[in-house]
């Protein structure tokens, strides 16, 4: 087929409108607005468990694909991989807590993030191969008998629509702000030799299919946990997908966070002595984007382990 360029569409939400009559997911017949996860994150011992609030009445996509991961185990006894003061990143690689500290202490954690047993981007790729993950990105399209447009399943590409204004997926009322303790669904930078074809089709929430470019419709399995009162990665760029449900919940993080605080100032001079620059080899799968490009992360010398994500609401 051709290559035809599609007339561009905004991608309207309304928070009003229901999501759906069934679900896919633990024998739930019915999808609510906000389904709940609890996440227990691990920290020098202690964990440190909160419940979170999703929107997908907002982010349907979104918060699908990051029930299916979760539901999969897929994100259990994994790290904080990249660390700042305001924001931190997971989803990415497994824990071994003796391998970990062994490379902590040998300054090897970059041999650790690029080490096969522990980056994940192979599980991630056989659990979309397998059928466990709901494609919303394609290559292709094509008209059925109705001359409407349709995808194929076989052209499915493994990643994620963008669900951010920033890809015209535009809220019409409600929508919250990036916060303490946001969950984003986050994707890294791609290197895109020919930018003018990078697009691919993406079917909406609603089932429209629409061209789009691939670089904003190109997450997997990456998340951030805003853990400040500002951050760079903001919601225009990011799905905002998801918040603390409560003021238990705010403290509980806040407990975390100032327990690693804490731990900084007994054991470190600062947040940079805290954690390890490393380049890490990411990407493998592309076939769009130019595939194993590398990134630079922050990784904590002392492990911030995800003990597990619970979808606990449906």
């Amino acid at each position: 087929m051709s290559f035809k360029r599609l007339k561009r569409a905004v991608l309207g939400v309304a928070i009003a409108a229901a999501v759906g009559a069934s679900a896919a997911f633990a024998g739930c017949t019915i999808e609510t607005n906000h389904p709940r996860a609890q996440i227990t994150v691990e920290f020098n011992g202690t964990e440190y468990v909160m419940e979170y609030t999703l929107y997908r009445n907002m982010y349907p996509q979104t918060v699908r694909h990051f029930i299916e991961l979760a539901e999969a185990g897929f994100y259990d006894n994994t790290i904080i991989h990249d660390y700042s003061t305001t924001d931190w990143y997971g989803g990415g690689y497994t824990y071994d807590e003796p391998a970990y500290t062994d490379a902590a202490q040998g300054d090897a954690l970059d041999d650790y993030l690029n080490d096969s047993d522990y980056y994940k981007e192979d599980d991630y790729i056989s659990l979309f191969q397998s059928g466990a993950l709901t494609p919303s990105v394609y290559t292709d399209y094509s008209y059925n008998e109705d001359g409407e447009m349709t995808v194929s399943e076989e052209d499915a590409y493994h990643t994620l629509i963008g669900e951010f204004s920033n890809n015209d997926h535009n809220i019409e009322e409600g929508q919250r702000s990036a916060e303490f303790g946001s969950l984003k669904m986050f994707y890294t930078e791609k290197v895109i030799e020919d930018i003018a074809e990078a697009h691919v089709f993406v079917k909406t929430g609603g089932g429209q299919i629409l061209e789009h470019d691939y670089a904003y419709n190109s997450a997997t399995s990456l998340f951030s946990i805003q853990v400040g009162n500002s951050t760079s990665v903001n919601a225009t760029n990011y799905a905002c997908f998801g918040y603390l449900s409560g003021d238990d919940d705010i403290t509980v993080l806040e407990d975390l966070t100032e327990a690693i605080a804490d731990y900084i100032d007994d054991e470190y001079n600062s947040d940079s002595d805290f954690v390890s620059p490393v380049t890490a080899v990411v990407d493998r799968f592309e076939n769009i984007a130019e595939p194993a490009s590398s990134v630079e992360y922050d990784v904590p010398k002392a492990a911030i382990v995800i003990r597990s994500v619970e979808i606990i609401g449906y």
